[in-house]
Order: C-alpha cells, then sequence, then structure tokens
C-alpha cells in the first residue's frame, strides 16, 4: 500500500487537502471509494480505515473541507461566508469528479460519515456514484437526541458557545469541545440554523440549492445506500438517521444497527467506526463495497 498526497481542484477555483492510499497491486474490477469527512474532522482519522481498503484492492480518497484543516486558508477562519453548503454543494462533488477522473473504469463508491453523508445525497445529481455508505449520518435535529444531559449540551453548544465565539473570536473553536479543529464562523451558524427545524435543512427556504430543492435532490438518488448507525451515538439515532433516509425514495436502503457489544469494545460512538479499535467492523464494510458494485 502506497498513500500520497494530491490536491482537489472545486468548481469555484478551491484547492482541498487529500490523500490517496493505493493498493500494491491494481484490481480493476474492485471499485474506488472516496470517504467525505464530518465537521471539522481531519482526513487523518480515515486514514487507518483508508489502509484497510487498500490492502484489499481498493484505492481510497481521503480529504478535508475548505475552512478546515489543510484545507484552509489564513483568511477562512473568520469568513462567514463559508457554509456547510459549500462543502455539501461543491466540495463532494469536487471530491467524487477527482477520484472518477483518477479511475474512469471503476465504479466509485462513496462513504459519508455525518455531514458527509449529507454533502453525498445532496450533490448525488451533480455527480453520481454507484454506491453509497452512510456512517453515523443524521438530520442533526437537537430535539431529536435522547439523552437529556447530551440535549443540554448540544443546545449550549448551538445557543450560547457558537454565537459568541463566531461574534467575539470570528471563529468558532470546536476543538475545545471535541468536535475536531476550528471552523469558520459560517459553517456552524448555518448548521444551528438547521438544528432548529422540525426537518432540518428540509425546511431552510434559503438553503442555495441551485435550482433543485432538497426534497427533489434526496429523490434522484438511485445508488444502493448502506446507513450505519452506532448504537451508543447520542445524536445520529436511527430515528435521526431515518429522517435523511425516508427521503430517498428512488434508493434501496440497507440498515445496519451497530452495538459496541459486538465487537467487545466499550463505546464506539459518533466518531468511533473509522478508529482502529473498530476495525472488525470494517470487513463488512468492505463486503458491502464489493457487493454493491
Amino acid at each position: 500500500m502506497q498513500a500520497m498526497r494530491a490536491s482537489i481542484p472545486t468548481s469555484d477555483n478551491r484547492e482541498l487537502s487529500a490523500q490517496l492510499f493505493l493498493p500494491e497491486h491494481e484490481d480493476t474490477t474492485l471499485p474506488a471509494v472516496v470517504i467525505h469527512p464530518a465537521t471539522g474532522v481531519h482526513k487523518g482519522l480515515y486514514a487507518a480505515c483508508a489502509q484497510y481498503l487498500a490492502d484489499h484492492g481498493i484505492p481510497v480518497l481521503t480529504y478535508d473541507y475548505r475552512g478546515t484543516n489543510e484545507s484552509a486558508l489564513p483568511s477562512d477562519y473568520k469568513d462567514k461566508n463559508i457554509g456547510m453548503s459549500d462543502w455539501m454543494l461543491c466540495d463532494v462533488p469536487a471530491a467524487n469528479r477527482f477520484l472518477r477522473s483518477r479511475y474512469p473504469d471503476r465504479k466509485i463508491v462513496a462513504i459519508g460519515h455525518s455531514v458527509g453523508g449529507h454533502g453525498q445525497l445532496v450533490s448525488f445529481q451533480d455527480e453520481p456514484v454507484d454506491a453509497i455508505a452512510l456512517v453515523a449520518s443524521h438530520a442533526g435535529i437537537t430535539r431529536l437526541i435522547p439523552p437529556l444531559p447530551e440535549r443540554l449540551k448540544v443546545g449550549f453548544v448551538f445557543n450560547v458557545f457558537t454565537p459568541l465565539t463566531a461574534r467575539f473570536l470570528g471563529y468558532v473553536p470546536v476543538d475545545k469541545i471535541g468536535m475536531g479543529k476550528p471552523v469558520p464562523a459560517g459553517i456552524m451558524l448555518q448548521w444551528r440554523h438547521w438544528t432548529r427545524m422540525p426537518q432540518y435543512f428540509f425546511d431552510d427556504p434559503n438553503f442555495p440549492d441551485q435550482g433543485t430543492p432538497l426534497p427533489q435532490r434526496f429523490a434522484k438518488v438511485t445508488a444502493p445506500v448502506l446507513s450505519i448507525v452506532l448504537n451508543d451515538d447520542p445524536w445520529a439515532t436511527r430515528e435521526a438517521s431515518d429522517v435523511l433516509l425516508r427521503r430517498l425514495t428512488g434508493a434501496s436502503v440497507e440498515k445496519r444497527d451497530i452495538s459496541p457489544a459486538s465487537i467487545g469494545a466499550k463505546e464506539i460512538g459518533h466518531m468511533g467506526f473509522f478508529r482502529s479499535k473498530s476495525k472488525d467492523l470494517w470487513e463488512g464494510l468492505y463486503e458491502w463495497v464489493v457487493k454493491a458494485t
């Protein structure tokens, strides 16, 4: 397996920092995979899983969204014009397009972690893929978080921490609350807006949908979809994930709900699927990726 740096050009002239994990021996019958990351999460989180897939013959692309980690420009953090919708409508399709240009004869599978899954479903019509795996990808509606302490914590993050830090710092240091690296204020402010809506971003009349409303975008997804929920994840519950899935009227959807006990672990949580401690789950992911294509 070889890992190499890459740069992904976007349609609006940004460059995204990326890494390719290349198998030692090429097998063109196997698909290529792109991993769309969660909010503020460095592409390094996905390296172990990407390495596993590459060791099994599948090339994998990981990357950082604009305004985050190694894709951030110095001016990005205080840019309130960068929104989460930019990740979905510009960065996700750019990554898909980059991988398809490198592997034009292979099927392309997208693995979307949290907001990465949102982005893949939103942008499917713009840059389609052949199969989609959603990991801990849900509608981030605060009222759907079952544990009261966690619901109060998230309420504090969005209603107090986010607006105050955005106003006085110009960005939101989500690293201080265990959510990856700092992100531009516009990202968190747009996300905050969606968390208050009964149907999340589907209820946002100002979503920049480029002429195709979100319900129609979701209905146009025709690739097979795997939805993985971690049972100890207080955010991406099955109920919250199904808010997205029930909009996929044109796709076949397989649901897998996984408990930590199934791999002898105490916890997996929202971020744990891609950590090495959860590697026993990756064989099932690999098998689905191959079977779905």
